[in-house]
């Protein structure tokens, strides 16, 4: 598969996309949650335009969505060695060219947009990030115009009869590094093109303008969008009240989407709250920053009480089943490491999740499988290695759960001590604690979102 024939279908593709999908929606992601991808026409010619926060990990949630072997848009600069563009291709991914890689290197993007054509003419979907580059901070940048560009070059190409239609899409995630996080990705309402046509023929900067509001427009509703000046306390709020709020609204606390609107709804409680009372907004603002300040030097991860039977029956449990534990962290004690050892060495925390997929994809089945040979060339007995090649995933899991029931159990002993030991600082957090979520109660009384 080359640059050539990318809008193709590749059989090989195909099958490893099988695996691939199969490693992210069950293995690197603890949960992944699609929505509104049974709406989506996809016997239209369509541009998918999702937001950009995670580097490659954003590419692979739109890729897994559906069945169709998307073709997407990358930075030039990776394509420099041979090999590695081969790869590319291969994945289906194509170079994009810009000013910073040399005035003479633009006129290359006119082979590129020619092959755009035969993308979108194949119905493939092609999938083009109009962010441009990838920010690790819950909210929608400025979009570049690329694709509208490419949008309106290709109808202009096809005398305005493809009907065109831009997909929003919103990719959030629990957490951006972490093994085991969630995924869960919005496709919104695709709209037409041809909306824009008539402000395109008078000023096309004018209608890259409008599609470009249009869109940033579509995707809002979609992620989880902060634009105040107190982000992190909208970020924390957000996560510490999703609980109640889902309750409050009758949404499930375990639906992904659920949990999602929850979300949304605290964020645009607490922005109608800081227009209409900013210096409450400063005082609130000032107690999460301070309650946020005692957990860190406390080492907690929160206040929540726990009961020392509570404590106890958890230290029990982690006891009797430290065996299963050790079992599963020495097995797989290379490809976990390796993992975590080369994502630390990525500067960028954007990318680093990228490399752990990457390198875990690899990593894990090669020392699974480099294992079991060993096991069978110590003990010729072919059950026996296969049901050792078995126990290996099934292992690895037991030992990730534990680890996080281990440093929840930390988390709840360190309380337990602080409290019989009537530390000042933790009767000030959960003074602090009570505060905010009582004012978080009102919030949501007063305010309708």
């Amino acid at each position: 598969m080359g640059v050539g024939n990318i809008e193709k279908h590749s059989r090989l593709f195909a099958v490893l996309k099988i695996f691939l999908r199969l490693w992210h929606d069950l293995v690197f992601y603890r949960k992944v949650q699609y929505v509104n991808r049974e709406k989506l026409p996809l016997s239209d010619h369509l541009i998918f335009t999702p937001n950009h926060q995670n580097a490659l990990m954003d590419a692979l949630a739109i890729e897994f969505s559906l069945n169709n072997q998307f073709v997407f848009v990358a930075r030039s600069d990776i394509f420099k060695n041979k090999y590695i563009a081969r790869l590319l291709y291969f994945f289906k991914i194509l170079p994009v060219y810009r000013i910073r890689d040399g005035y003479e290197s633009l006129k290359k993007n006119e082979v590129v947009f020619r092959k755009t054509l035969d993308i979108i003419r194949n119905k493939n979907g092609f999938v083009i990030l109009p962010e441009g580059n990838h920010a690790g901070f819950r909210r929608l940048r400025p979009l570049k115009k690329g694709f509208a560009r490419i949008a309106f070059r290709a109808e202009e190409s096809e005398a305005f009869s493809l009907d065109m239609k831009i997909v929003p899409v919103g990719i959030n995630y629990s957490d951006y590094e972490p093994f085991r996080s969630d995924l869960l990705v919005i496709f919104g309402e695709p709209f037409p093109v041809s909306g824009f046509y008539d402000a395109y023929r008078e000023n096309p900067a004018v209608a890259f303008n409008q599609i470009k509001e249009k869109l940033a427009e579509e995707i809002k509703p979609l992620i989880i969008n902060i634009e105040s000046a107190f982000y992190d306390v909208y970020d924390f709020l957000r996560k510490a009240y999703c609980q109640k709020a889902a309750l409050q609204l009758h949404f499930s606390p375990n639906d992904l989407y659920d949990r999602f609107r929850a979300e949304k709804a605290i964020i645009a409680r607490l922005e109608q709250f800081e227009a209409n009372q900013p210096g409450a907004m400063e005082k609130l603002a000032l107690q999460v920053n301070r309650y946020q300040d005692l957990l860190q030097k406390m080492k907690l991860d929160n206040i929540k009480p726990v009961s020392a039977k509570a404590c106890f029956a958890k230290a029990m449990l982690l006891l009797f089943a430290f065996p299963l534990f050790a079992y599963g962290y020495l097995n797989n004690f290379f490809p976990w490491n390796i993992s975590l050892f080369v994502s630390r060495q990525i500067k960028d925390p954007q990318f680093r999740s990228s490399f752990k997929f990457v390198v875990s994809l690899l990593s894990f089945p090669l020392f699974y499988l480099i294992q079991s040979i060993a096991v069978y060339g110590l003990y010729h007995l072919f059950w026996l290695a296969l049901a050792y090649l078995v126990s290996l995933p099934l292992s690895a899991a037991i030992a990730w759960n534990y680890a996080k029931v281990f440093r929840k159990f930390v988390s709840e002993w360190r309380y337990l001590r602080k409290k019989s030991g009537k530390d000042s600082r933790l009767a000030e957090a959960e003074e602090i604690y009570h505060f905010f979520m009582a004012e978080m109660d009102k919030i949501f009384q007063i305010y309708n979102a």
